[in-house]
């Protein structure tokens, strides 16, 4: 897989993530399924937000590693052609 469709796959992953983490938010605040279905609302919930964290926090650490090496990439250039 080319390193763009990675990463454009990544930031597909961040956005499913926020999503789901955003709907076990979402359940919480306007609804009462903590209430009405008692533990296995609040499993649901649990389960909706970790899950989407379980899903974002990676691609990001992905991401980040990926900035990182494109800016020392970007800064041994800048040295090498001696703008710094």
């Amino acid at each position: 897989m080319k390193e763009k469709h990675l990463t454009r796959l990544m930031y597909l992953l961040i956005v499913v993530g926020l999503g789901v983490s955003a709907t076990g938010v979402g359940l919480v605040l306007f609804t009462d399924i903590e209430t009405a279905l008692g533990i296995r609302g609040i499993a649901t919930v649990a389960g909706l937000i970790a899950g989407g964290l379980f899903v974002s926090v990676p691609a990001k650490i992905y991401l980040t590693l990926q900035l990182m090496k494109y800016n020392d990439e970007k800064l041994r250039a800048q040295r090498e052609r001696g703008e710094l």
